[in-house]
């Protein structure tokens, strides 16, 4: 594998991220028609490429740093899926937004592609806390969240829909005290 791939900021042993990139924009697209995808955000229907390309290229700022999530497990790495960093700078925290090819589930990438993210939101963004929210029955992301240094801090009830069915919503957090390291930042400046 090119361990100097120019479009790899930060590199773990599965997973990597990069850049935002507009030659991509067919393929977050794409990644994010998954039904999986679709359900796991509780949207109704697939949303159009414009919309992506609205969302991802055209749209956002400083304070929402977007990633694409390489598979680092091929010959050359593999555009897999996205992830961002919705921050309140004001108050230092972040609410943590991911999808991901199915495909390329329970293989550790999303786990360690989480883990490069609290990296990047602790040691480059210095955010005192990152957030999200997921819905019960999503156990695989709750394990893999876990796995990267979430917590779990509470549940709202019946508060989301999941195949037609009221379900909680899980609320984790992560903090730089409890960040599972090492540093792949910190590592770079060594």
């Amino acid at each position: 594998m090119n361990e100097d791939h120019p479009w790899i900021w930060l590199r773990g042993d599965v997973a990597g991220l990069g850049p935002i990139r507009e030659d991509l924009v067919e393929t977050y697209w794409r990644l994010d028609q998954q039904i999986s995808t679709i359900v796991g955000y509780n949207r109704q229907s697939p949303q159009p490429l414009r919309t992506t390309r609205a969302i991802l290229i055209d749209g956002g700022s400083s304070d929402e740093p977007r990633f694409t999530i390489y598979d680092l497990t091929e010959a050359e790495p593999v555009p897999v899926g996205v992830a961002k960093l919705a921050m309140d700078t004001a108050r230092g925290n972040a609410e943590y937004i991911v999808s991901m090819d199915p495909d390329h589930h329970g293989r550790g990438i999303g786990t360690e592609a989480t883990r490069l993210v609290l990296d990047w939101a602790f040691h480059v963004a210095n955010m005192a806390c990152v957030w999200l929210t997921v819905l019960e029955p999503n156990a695989g992301a709750i394990r893999a969240y876990e796995k990267a240094g979430f917590t779990r801090q509470g549940i709202r009830r019946d508060s989301n829909m999941w195949l037609g069915q009221r379900v909680n919503e899980v609320h984790m957090d992560a903090v730089p005290a409890d960040f599972p390291g090492p540093s792949v930042v910190k590592q770079k400046f060594h």
